[in-house]
C-alpha cells in the first residue's frame, strides 16, 4: 500500500504547487472544480497502477515479493480507485444537487470552446464510473463462478480506456501544462499502454508454454495427481516452491497450482490438485492422457529459505504440503542437511496423508524432523506449545484458519506464507 500512498501523495503535492497565487481567496466553486480535477487524476493514477499490476511483469512480481502480493496490491488499487472515483462523481454532481436544494445560485456553464469532444468525454467517464463500480462489487462479493468472473473482468480494460479518454480531454486547461498536468498526462499515457497490452492478449505471453498431460493419478482422498510435459525453457527461472498458472480448459481460464516436482531432464511438472471447487471436482472426469494444456510461470516467492542457526518450522495443512515436498527434494538433490528444521504436516484423516512414504524418505535424507498430525487421532495443532516461549521463524502453507491461528502467536516478520486467493 505504501507504493499507492506514495503515488497519491506525489500528485497531491504537485497539485498544490500548481495552484494559482490567488487560490486562497477563491470561493466554493473554485475549490469544487479543483476537487474534481484532483480526485479525477488520483483515480486515474490508481487505475494506471491497477493496470500495470494486472499485466504482471516479472520484474515487478519479484520486487513485490511474489504474484500473490502483486494481486493483493492490484485488489487494493481497485478498491481505492472505486472510492476516489465515487468522490469525483459526487463532486461533479454536487452543484446541481445544491442548486436543486436552493443552496447555490445557478450560473451559466462554461463553454468548451474548440473542443467538440468534451460532451462525449464526460459521458464516457460516467459510463466508465458505473461499469467500474459494478465490476468492483462483483469482484468483492464473489457471486459468480470463476470462469464467468474472468470473462467479465476483461471488460475492465475497456472501461479503463473510456476513463483515460475522459481524463485526458477534461483535464483543466489552467492545469494541463503545470507540474500536476504533466504528471497526470504521463500517468494517463502509461495506463493507456498497459490497457493496450491487456487488450492485445500480451499478459503472461512471454512465460506461457504449451504442455501435454502425461499421467493422471487419483489419490484416496480425491486429490488428483497430474504430470504435464512442458518446454525445458520453463526450468530456466524455476525455484522449488513456486507455482504455475495452468490452463486445462480454455473456457475455464488459468488456475494457480503449486509445482510439487520439476523434472528438468524430462521437462515434466508434477501437480497435486485437491477438489475444492466445482471445476477442480470435475477434473478427474474431464482430463485424459495426451490432452493439450498451457502452462504459465513460474510465479511466486514462497521458495526454499536459507539455513539458519535458529530453529525453523515448516507447517503444512492438507494440500499445503506441496511446496515443502519441492523444498525437501531440492535439499536432497544438493545433499544438504537441515536438522534444525521441523516439518509439521497436519491432515484430517488417514487417507489425507498424501506422499507419506516420499516425505519420510526425503526427511531422512535431509535431516528434517517430520511430524504428521492426524486430527481424528492427535487433535489440532497447538501453536502455543510451539511458539509461546521460543518464537521461531515459521513458513506456512494451508487453510486460512490455521494461518490466523499461527498469526496470533507469531509476529508478522516471523510468519511467512503465500496468499493463494487471487479474487
Amino acid at each position: 500500500m505504501r507504493y499507492l500512498l506514495g503515488m497519491c501523495a506525489l500528485m497531491c503535492v504537485s497539485w498544490w504547487l500548481s495552484l494559482p497565487g490567488d487560490a486562497m481567496s477563491q470561493g466554493f466553486l473554485f475549490w469544487r472544480n479543483q476537487g474534481v480535477q484532483l480526485s479525477g487524476v488520483l483515480a486515474i493514477v490508481l487505475l494506471s497502477a491497477l493496470l500495470w499490476l494486472a499485466s504482471r511483469p516479472r520484474w515487478l512480481e519479484q520486487h513485490l515479493g511474489g504474484l500473490d502480493h502483486l494481486y493483493q496490491l492490484h485488489k487494493w488499487s481497485g478498491i481505492s480507485c472505486g472510492l476516489v472515483v465515487t468522490l469525483h462523481w459526487v463532486l461533479t454532481k454536487a452543484p446541481r444537487w445544491l442548486i436543486d436544494l436552493g443552496w447555490l445560485q445557478a450560473t451559466g456553464r462554461r463553454p468548451h470552446g474548440a473542443n467538440p469532444w468534451a460532451g462525449l468525454s464526460r459521458d464516457l467517464g460516467e459510463w466508465a464510473f458505473y461499469g467500474m463500480l459494478l465490476l468492483i462489487v462483483i469482484s468483492l462479493i464473489r457471486a459468480l463462478p470463476y470462469g464467468r468472473f474472468r470473462l467479465i473482468h476483461k471488460l475492465g480494460a475497456v472501461l479503463a480506456l473510456m476513463a483515460q479518454v475522459h481524463s485526458l480531454y477534461l483535464l483543466a486547461p489552467e492545469l494541463r501544462w503545470t507540474l500536476f498536468g504533466w504528471l497526470a498526462q504521463a500517468l494517463i499515457l502509461l495506463g493507456f499502454i498497459a490497457t493496450l497490452y491487456s487488450l492485445s492478449g500480451q499478459i503472461g505471453r512471454r512465460q506461457r508454454f504449451a504442455g501435454e498431460v502425461v499421467t493422471l493419478t487419483r489419490h484416496d482422498n480425491g486429490t488428483l495427481g497430474l504430470t504435464v510435459h512442458v518446454d525445458t525453457r520453463f526450468g530456466r527461472l524455476y525455484r522449488p516452491g513456486q507455482f504455475a498458472l495452468l490452463t486445462l480448459h480454455p473456457a475455464e481460464g488459468a488456475h494457480p497450482f503449486t509445482i510439487v516436482h520439476y523434472d528438468a531432464e524430462r521437462g515434466q511438472l508434477q501437480f497435486a490438485i485437491k477438489p475444492l471447487g466445482d471445476y477442480t471436482r470435475s477434473l478427474a472426469q474431464r482430463l485424459s492422457v495426451g490432452m493439450a494444456c498451457q502452462v504459465e510461470g513460474p510465479y511466486g516467492a514462497f521458495t526454499l529459505p536459507q539455513a539458519s542457526e535458529g530453529d525453523q518450522y515448516w507447517i503444512a495443512g492438507g494440500i499445503g504440503i506441496t511446496p515443502f515436498i519441492a523444498w525437501l527434494e531440492a535439499l536432497a538433490q544438493r545433499g544438504e542437511q537441515r536438522p534444525q528444521t521441523r516439518l509439521i504436516y497436519c491432515v484430517e484423516r488417514q487417507q489425507d496423508r498424501l506422499f507419506e512414504p516420499r516425505l519420510r524418505a526425503l526427511s531422512q535424507r535431509t535431516g528434517v524432523q517430520l511430524q504428521i498430525m492426524q486430527r481424528d487421532q492427535d487433535g489440532l495443532l497447538d501453536a502455543s506449545q510451539l511458539f509461546s516461549r521460543h518464537p521461531a521463524a515459521c513458513w506456512f502453507c494451508g487453510p486460512q484458519g490455521m494461518r490466523a491461528m499461527l498469526a496470533r502467536w507469531l509476529p508478522r516478520s516471523q510468519l511467512h506464507f503465500e496468499h493463494f486467493e487471487f479474487r
